[in-house]
């Protein structure tokens, strides 16, 4: 401990002889050591009362009738535009779902739906192969999309046909007959 100490001291003094030696305790700040450009105007007063363009004068940082001053440089000529260097090779569907058919928007019910519409209503609601939290999980539906009922509403697990046709079966809390 007291090694650690006497270390501790010994490079805390090692920084005070380096800032003694190299530093400047009278030195301005960087910024003040920046020559002033010797075409610089003096400072205007400042103004009492009034708003900074009476302070300056009339027309004060515009050219000829209100326009812009001529060595203005406009930021649409200091932005470059932007391009896609690499854009990739164009999208395809993985083999194993090459030759399906793409899914049905979450807010539109299965095709050939014959039963009741019910909606999701979590954020992500598991449907799952069997009327349990047991049983093994299928596919997770999002919120608002339609499903089919395939059997009573009321009851605490629902089977359902998913919109991509799957069938299973969700808790009964997280379906409603209403789109929200």
């Amino acid at each position: 401990m007291i090694r650690l100490f006497l270390l501790i001291a010994a490079t805390l003094a090692g920084f005070y002889v380096l800032l003694a030696a190299f530093g400047d305790p009278g030195a301005r700040p960087i910024a003040s050591q920046v020559p002033e450009p010797a075409t610089a105007a003096p400072p205007a007063p400042p103004a009492e009362e009034g708003t900074l363009a009476e302070a300056l004068g009339e027309g004060a940082g515009t050219g000829a009738e209100g326009e812009p001053p001529a060595d203005l440089v406009q930021a649409s000529s200091q932005t470059p535009e932007q391009v896609q260097r690499f854009p990739g090779p164009p999208l395809e569907p993985s083999p194993e779902h090459a030759g399906q058919a793409p899914q049905p928007a979450a807010g539109q019910p299965p095709a050939g739906a014959e039963g009741p519409i019910l909606y999701v209503t979590g954020s992500r609601v598991n449907m799952r192969a069997g009327p349990s939290t047991g049983d093994a999980v299928l596919t997770a539906l999002t919120a608002g999309t339609a499903v089919e009922a395939l059997g009573p509403t009321d009851a605490a697990w629902v089977n359902i046909r998913a919109p991509g046709g799957q069938v299973g079966y969700v808790s009964g809390q997280f379906l409603s007959g209403s789109a929200n």
